[in-house]
C-alpha cells in the first residue's frame, strides 16, 4: 500500500487531519478531495462505497482515497484510535487583481 501513496501529488500545502474513531463505533464521511488515510495504533476494518471488497488495516498501512469516495471505518478496540488523512492543496498563483482585493476585502476571496 505504501507504493500508492507515491502516486499522490505532493506539490502544494500539506493538510493533516486527525480522526478519532469511537470504540465498538463506525464513523463514516466522504471526502471532499484526495488524500491518504493513515492507521494509527490499532486495526481498523475498512469499507469503500463502490469497492465489493472490505479491508482489515493494521497500524502503519496507508491507503490512497479519491475525491468524492465514502467510507465507513470501524474498530473492535477497546480504546478510541486514531487515524489520518492527509491532503495537498495545490498552490496556484493569483492574478494581480485577485491579490489586491485579497489584501483590500478577505472575505471576498472566497468568492473568486
Amino acid at each position: 500500500m505504501e507504493e500508492l501513496s507515491k502516486l499522490l501529488d505532493r506539490r502544494g500545502t500539506r493538510v493533516v487531519v486527525y480522526v478519532d474513531v469511537a470504540a465498538r463505533h463506525t464513523v463514516s464521511w466522504r471526502l471532499p478531495c484526495d488524500a491518504e488515510l493513515r492507521i494509527g495504533s490499532a486495526s481498523v476494518w475498512l469499507t469503500r462505497h463502490s469497492d465489493p471488497y472490505d479491508y482489515w488495516m493494521q497500524p502503519g498501512d496507508v491507503l490512497r482515497l479519491v475525491r468524492g469516495e465514502r467510507i465507513w471505518l470501524s474498530s473492535d478496540c477497546d480504546h478510541a484510535i486514531e487515524v489520518s488523512l492527509t491532503s495537498y492543496r495545490a498552490n496556484l498563483k493569483r492574478p494581480a487583481w485577485a491579490r489586491i482585493v485579497e489584501r483590500f476585502m478577505p472575505r471576498a476571496v472566497d468568492a473568486i
